[in-house]
């Protein structure tokens, strides 16, 4: 019987499809059971499940820092669950705009209507990720994205994930389209392979997360 794998469908199961392995069967829900569950950190805490195993780190960054007013993609997403423990935190006061439109938020840096932003890493500026800033406030985030698992299937499932990371690695432009042809969302082909290649595999258990996970499970919806 295959492994079941409850994955949210972004760059967290981008390397698990591309690994090709038949013993794990990969589902997109966010609901009922799975021997694996991938998602995002932050969604994992807010949704009570463990983290067992940190996948990938650096998803995110701030440019160039929080500023006083601070664009970010959608609420309730999990940048904005970590800018608003940040902010809290550090007392910043900065103002957060949201947008569904990831377009919006390079027009709104360049025409001032925001003087700072949280973008993915494939953005074609240099900042800190969102990790590293929420450390200099205290808040350790345990990667962007992980895996809640049983852990007799732990050792099997991070050798499938780094054999997709290594298909990436050599050749990032066919295993993006065939990562692509399996999602029921759509990404560009560019994002998909730039955003593996540019986070950084972790595959190890978390540090005590407990700060972050009372800022989420406190914050207002």
């Amino acid at each position: 019987m295959a492994i079941k794998v409850m994955a949210a469908p972004g760059p967290v199961c981008f390397p698990i499809i591309a690994a090709r392995d038949e013993e794990f069967e990969i589902v997109f829900s966010k609901e009922g059971k799975a021997d694996i569950v991938i998602d995002s950190s932050v969604s994992l805490i807010k949704r009570g499940l463990p983290i067992d195993m940190i996948l990938l780190k650096g998803l995110s960054m701030v440019y160039p820092d929080f500023g006083k007013k601070l664009i970010l993609w959608r609420k309730g997403s999990a940048n904005d669950y970590v800018a608003r423990a940040i902010i809290g935190k550090e007392n910043l006061g900065t103002e957060i705009i949201y947008t569904e439109n990831q377009q919006d938020i390079m027009a709104f840096l360049k025409e001032g209507k925001a003087d700072s932003a949280i973008l993915p890493v494939t953005a074609p500026m240099k900042g800190i990720t969102l990790e590293e800033r929420a450390a200099k406030s205290g808040i350790y985030v345990p990667g962007s994205c992980s895996a809640h698992l049983d852990m007799k299937y732990a050792d099997q499932f991070k050798d499938a994930y780094m054999k997709g990371i290594e298909s990436f690695r050599k050749d990032p432009e066919k295993t993006a389209e065939y990562v692509l042809s399996r999602l029921p969302n759509k990404f560009s082909v560019d994002f998909i392979y730039e955003s593996i290649q540019k986070m950084v595999p972790v595959m190890k258990e978390p540090e005590d997360y407990s700060i972050l996970k009372e800022e989420i499970l406190n914050a207002k919806q």
